[in-house]
């Protein structure tokens, strides 16, 4: 008798541990799209990145970070920008090093870089080098990995065992084989698809297997396959119409745990279907996953004992086709002429809010191949997979039985994982790092300062001059301790702070104070392996490395006969503005006169005198007193002198 009960689920309805296991899952994707293939050094690299949040939208970051490293793991630059409807942009100079190598770009939020241990969004960077050519990697090792089905071999019951050979670039090798038991022939194995493949056998107790290929070069090899379990718990998993079948079996001596069992599946961490099993009186069991309605995206179907650990489990890939994105593009005006005016106009059907990158390279130059990777095979597929994918768009090009196929086989390979629990398994390290809400302004008064007033007296105005001018001016209120701190700033490029505050006893050298802008540190340990040479994926643009830089170069580039700049002088206002205004005093709809370059000064007494019947709407009585009054338009007027503000008008004389 088999006892079986299952039902969609949308919620985290199991135990303790089962809930934190499942929060541990959940994690966030980064794609970035580059402005080009390829880059020569000293090239700008434009970018945009998209970026996924899987669990509490609370929690999602504001910053983001963009960093360059060369193959030995050295940090060259890095740039930050602001995260805005989940993307972001900006662009980074490479290094105008002559013999710079391809570099890698790493891109994270500081939750991606928790969830990633340091690692961030990889991608590497093509550069074409000077006089200097490429030189292809020794693939005379193969590496071959042999991988069971759920996790684990276990004698007696029946196996998938997955294989995929790699050359040392993690390229696919294609291979034919034999598995061997003490020295007779029991299967037969063969590459399927890019170096990866299966084969089911049912190993026994006390038995030893040896696996025997040959490569293209002719030469033998041999390994033993990985070592079983004597008891346990088996899955498997594959498609039928609608849906993911799955059958679960056991050895006749398990421990009781084993036998009451959930199953669960999970797609980007949040479940949708849940299972209680039974395999007190029975031995197996099957059942089917929906799939109606559900995203694209890989599943996660894993079993749990009575106690709550994952005990067994494999990734599927469900694919519903409902990740397209239609947009019509429309050449609304074509100039073949040189630097020709050519402008395009994208169109999207969907009532949905879009957000569009578009690059536009040379095709002869590019490296970009139809099955590359791309927004949709890297936040569906790649991006939560280990292991270097090639042509990663090809399991999106249609669902016939052979795609489909060979993505299961990506799924047992580049998927496979063993499931082990113990209570620190999915302990996260918290840091000290603290995600503030864009930039920040974080600083303490110095240790020396004595407030003479309360503390509403003594807060702080702080005054942002960006690098183009534009000023605001921001509040801040001081703790007790003297402390402040505000952000949710956003501006870009270098900036100016200007400190201001209401208590006149406090000296100026006081403020030279240490101030943080709120972004984290770089993170220079990559934990990831830089391969020294970019490998030649198949489709890729040959001719890019056979022809000389110097050429690509001067196929890019022309050198004007002559250029000619005309320019308008600053008009005198804009001048005086920029030689003695600084803060929120500069820019905007001012009116200045420069005094010192005026003859007709000399003959006024006062220098408010000489502001009668400059400025509409300024009226000024006693102009030539000592103590003058102003009005403009009926409101009264504050003076700032030094961009202080003045208590007392005093008649200042000219001359």
């Amino acid at each position: 008798m088999i006892n079986f009960l299952c039902h969609p689920s949308f919620a985290q309805d199991g135990d303790l541990k089962t809930q934190d296991f499942q929060d541990r899952q959940k994690f966030s994707k980064i794609y970035v799209h580059l402005d080009r293939d390829n880059y020569v050094p000293g090239d700008t690299v434009w970018f945009k990145a998209y970026l996924v949040r899987a669990g509490n939208i609370k929690e999602a970051s504001r910053n983001f970070y963009f960093e360059i490293y060369t193959t030995d793991g050295h940090l060259e630059r890095r740039v930050t920008a602001p995260i805005y409807e989940s993307t972001a942009s900006g662009s980074i100079i490479l290094p105008d090093t002559k013999d710079l190598q391809d570099v890698y770009c790493r891109a994270y939020t500081l939750n991606f870089l928790k969830e990633t241990k340091g690692k961030g969004y990889i991608k590497r960077i093509t550069v074409s080098q000077i006089n200097v050519s490429k030189t292809s990697q020794d693939s005379t090792t193969v590496l071959p990995r042999f991988l069971p089905e759920g996790g684990y071999w276990i004698d007696g019951l029946p196996s998938l065992v997955a294989f995929s050979f790699t050359d040392n670039s993690d390229m696919p090798v294609n291979v034919t084989g034999v598995v061997k038991c003490n020295g007779k022939v029991l299967a037969d194995f063969k590459t399927q698809h890019d170096g990866m493949g299966s084969m089911t056998m049912i190993p026994e107790a006390g038995k030893e297997y040896i696996a025997e290929w040959k490569t293209a070069d002719g030469l033998d090899h041999h390994m033993e396959l990985p070592q079983r379990k004597h008891h346990g718990v088996g899955i498997h998993v594959n498609d039928v119409r609608d849906g993911k079948k799955f059958f679960v079996y056991r050895t006749k001596l398990v421990d009781e745990n084993d036998k009451n069992l959930t199953l669960i599946a999970t797609i980007d961490g949040y479940q949708i279907y849940e299972a209680k099993i039974n395999l007190s009186q029975s031995e197996a069991i099957n059942g089917v996953v929906p799939l109606k309605d559900l995203p694209t995206g890989i599943m996660e179907i894993k079993l749990l004992n009575a106690a709550g650990v994952p005990i067994a489990g494999r990734l599927t890939f469900v694919n519903n086709l409902n990740y397209f994105f239609e947009v019509d593009t429309q050449f609304t005006t074509v100039d073949k002429r040189k630097r020709g005016l050519n402008q395009i106009l994208l169109s999207v059907k969907d009532t949905l809010r879009s957000n569009i990158s578009v690059s536009i390279s040379d095709y002869n130059w590019s490296n970009h191949a139809n099955w590359d990777d791309n927004i949709i095979s890297n936040l569906l597929l790649t991006g939560e997979l280990r292991g270097k994918i090639v042509n990663p768009y090809y399991y999106f090009s249609n669902k016939i039985d052979s795609v489909s196929g060979a993505l299961d086989l990506v799924m047992l390979t580049h998927g496979w994982r063993k499931y082990e629990w113990t209570d620190t398994t999915w302990k996260q390290t918290v840091n000290s790092f603290v995600d503030h809400n864009y930039l920040a302004i974080d600083g303490k008064k110095n240790a020396g300062l004595k407030l003479s007033k309360g503390p509403s007296d003594t807060d702080i105005s702080v005054i942002i001059q960006a690098a183009d001018s534009s000023s605001v001016l921001v509040p801040l209120e001081t703790g007790k301790s003297g402390t402040f701190f505000k952000d949710g700033l956003i501006f870009y490029g270098d900036a100016k702070l200007y400190f201001r505050t209401r208590d006149k006893t406090i000296q100026e050298g006081l403020y030279k104070i240490p101030i943080s802008n709120g972004l984290i540190d770089s993170i220079q340990t990559l934990n990831y392996s830089l391969k020294e040479e970019l490998p030649e994926l198949p489709g890729y643009n040959k001719k890019l490395f056979s022809i000389p830089v110097e050429y690509i170069l001067n196929g890019n580039v022309k050198t004007l006969k002559e250029v000619r700049i005309q320019a308008k002088a600053l008009p005198e206002n804009e001048k005086v503005d920029k030689i003695y205004t600084s803060g929120v005093f500069s820019g905007g709809i001012s009116k200045n006169f420069n005094i010192g370059n005026d003859k007709k000064a000399e003959t006024f007494v006062s220098l408010f005198q000489y502001l009668l019947g400059k400025i509409p709407g300024l009226e000024i009585s006693n102009a030539i007193s000592l103590n003058p009054t102003a009005t403009w338009r009926r409101d009264s007027v504050t003076f700032f002198l030094n961009n202080q503000k003045v208590q007392h008008m005093i008649s200042v004389a000219l001359g």
